[in-house]
């Protein structure tokens, strides 16, 4: 092999390790918010939360990666509110895990929310939420998108929300 293959097969090397760390690392975000955010919601819930994520992944308004998404500021209490310090359930999370995995090597493409890029617990009612249009309730999360907007656009109006001021941990529009 030449010098020039040698370089162009550790380049594809390099970059096939870089792809399979990130994708490691998104299955692992999306984990972590499919478990702290609705692992006693069953499959359905789950998928809702990450069909949220990735609705805000594609909308424009948000990080453009699940793990920046699901990091955004005050967006999901798990990271604020100490639930990552308690001891996981060990069924619980590899059940996320391996739902995240398939969700985000595109295995499993879900429309339970019809768009939804928020959304909020049922015993809370968050200011936000008269301003949205609601599109699901699966089991205890309703979930909203934006207003006369498809899911990919209005990036403005996006940001705006995603700034507001929070009152107490469930006052924001929640996801990913």
């Amino acid at each position: 092999m030449t010098q020039g293959g040698i370089i162009l097969l550790l380049a594809a090397l390099s970059a096939h390790g870089h792809q399979v760390r990130t994708e490691k690392a998104e299955v692992t975000c999306m984990a972590q918010a499919l478990y702290y955010e609705a692992r006693g919601e069953g499959q359905d819930g789950q998928e809702a939360v990450a069909e949220v994520i990735l609705q805000r992944v594609r909308s424009g308004g948000h990080p453009d990666t699940i793990c920046g998404v699901v990091r955004e500021p005050r967006q999901f209490s798990f990271l604020t509110d100490g639930s990552t310090l308690r001891e996981l359930d060990a069924d619980a999370w590899q059940s996320a895990k391996q739902l995240a995995a398939r969700i985000v090597r595109g295995e499993l493409v879900t429309s339970l929310t019809r768009r939804a890029q928020f959304y909020h617990q049922i015993d809370i009612q968050p200011a936000w939420a008269s301003e949205m249009v609601r599109t699901a309730k699966i089991g205890n999360h309703v979930f909203y998108r934006l207003p006369g907007r498809s899911h990919d656009e209005g990036r403005a109006t996006q940001v705006r929300l995603t700034v507001q001021p929070v009152h107490g941990a469930s006052s924001k529009p929640r996801s990913a």
